[in-house]
């Protein structure tokens, strides 16, 4: 039996455009018991969400994103620190969401306007 389960779903209708995505009751499972669930104060500098001791997490699982902010402006940039260089991969404006597995031994990273919350919740591996 999966440990995790979640649901997606997204419409999208603009002018002509109509289109529908679901996914549906997709599943995870995790090696250990365990989770992390922090509220992030971002700034222009990265700060270390995920990949140290930043998280009480030992392996990286599932991570579930939210930029909590209400402030049209206020983007979360979240990424990778490659070479010791911050690399974004995924942008969340204000009350949007991600959710994704993450890689082993890998440190995350996040910067937004000063003050942008951002939930992270990771589950153990």
């Amino acid at each position: 039996m999966a440990d995790i389960s979640y649901s997606i779903n997204m419409k999208v209708e603009k002018g002509f455009l109509s289109n529908s995505i679901n996914a549906l009751n997709v599943t995870a499972t995790m090696n250990k018991v365990g989770m992390s669930s922090v509220v992030a104060s971002l700034s222009t500098t990265p700060a270390i969400i995920a990949g140290t001791s930043s998280t009480s997490v030992s392996t990286a699982g599932i991570c579930f994103l939210r930029n909590l902010a209400t402030a049209a402006a206020a983007t979360a940039h979240v990424g990778i620190n490659a070479g010791g260089s911050f690399v974004p991969f995924v942008a969340l404006r204000a009350g949007e969401t991600a959710i994704f597995r993450m890689f082993p031994a890998t440190q995350y990273e996040a910067v937004g306007s000063a003050g942008t919350p951002l939930r992270v919740d990771i589950t153990e591996g």
